[in-house]
């Protein structure tokens, strides 16, 4: 959205105002102007949302905004047809949860006027991830708040760029048989001792890549971080292999190779894989 400075809130309620009659056509003026007031309050509670990175309850987002029926989820839908649509802004309805549940709530899937009933329970987690970390709120409605901490549901504390997907997606493939915490096991249940658990394995993975400036430990390849849909050779992509075979992932029994190199190793040690695939490649 390009704008040069932020939007005036009384420019702001003129264009909520407008939109209404097209969805509430028997609203007088005073009902109009309540609701516009409503809306903008709640668009603000959102976007306070997206820049404090944290997701809230329907009840606390309520209580922020001071005044309301705290059991209704129904008012997403009137930011979103009155405020979110008409600004081009992402979807930030996403952030707010139902507290019994941990989901949106129902109403906000099933009104009639919403677009979120497009969206199915499934995908709520990638959609919450899409609108955290949109930051281009203020640029728009002007300097916002956070949310005091208090009233966080959840906090989201990294984005998913391309190459955090692409830890992630290492990370779940090397410890996808994990026996409870920080425990993983082969087909025959021996157990990788020592391995460190998702959390521990992101950060090591992370710190690893700038170790290896992004590149194969075995064969100084640069890894793909694109997948197969965007025209990326999967055998670069990025994974993690024990230089110790019978020990766990953690610090220090950790390195990153691409798929290919990890396949072709087997049970080699690091200088003969390294001296056979630094040939094969060369080749």
């Amino acid at each position: 959205m390009d704008v040069e400075s932020p939007i005036p809130r009384a420019d702001l309620l003129a264009m909520i105002s407008d939109q209404i009659p097209e969805v509430y056509p028997d609203y007088g003026i005073n009902k109009t102007e309540a609701l516009a007031a409503r809306v903008l309050e709640d668009l603000y509670i959102l976007a306070r949302c997206a820049i404090s990175k944290c997701r809230v309850t329907y009840t606390d987002a309520i209580t922020l905004r001071g005044y309301g029926n705290r059991q209704n989820g129904r008012w997403l839908d009137d930011v979103y047809s009155f405020a979110i649509s008409p600004l081009g802004f992402p979807d930030l309805t996403m952030l707010v949860v139902n507290a019994a549940t941990g989901q949106p709530s129902e109403d906000a899937f099933e009104a009639r006027r919403s677009k979120l009933s497009e969206i199915q329970i499934s995908e709520v987690p990638r959609e919450q991830n899409r609108c955290i970390w949109f930051d281009a709120y203020e640029a728009v409605l002007g300097p916002l708040e956070p949310i005091p901490a208090e009233y966080h549901y959840a906090r989201s504390v990294m984005p998913e760029p391309p190459l955090e997907a692409e830890i992630r997606r290492a990370v779940s493939n090397a410890i996808q048989r994990v026996n409870g915490v920080g425990k993983m096991t082969v087909k025959v249940g021996k157990e990788y001792v020592g391995s460190g658990d998702y959390s521990e394995l992101c950060l090591l993975t992370s710190q690893l890549l700038k170790k290896q400036k992004g590149r194969c430990a075995l064969t100084g390849q640069p890894f793909e971080t694109r997948s197969a849909t965007e025209g990326g050779n999967q055998d670069d992509r990025l994974s993690l292999d024990r230089i110790d075979n019978s020990l766990g992932y953690y610090d220090g029994n950790v390195q990153l190779v691409t798929q290919f190199a990890n396949r072709a190793r087997g049970q080699l040690s690091i200088q003969e894989a390294r001296r056979r695939l630094i040939q094969y490649v060369e080749t």
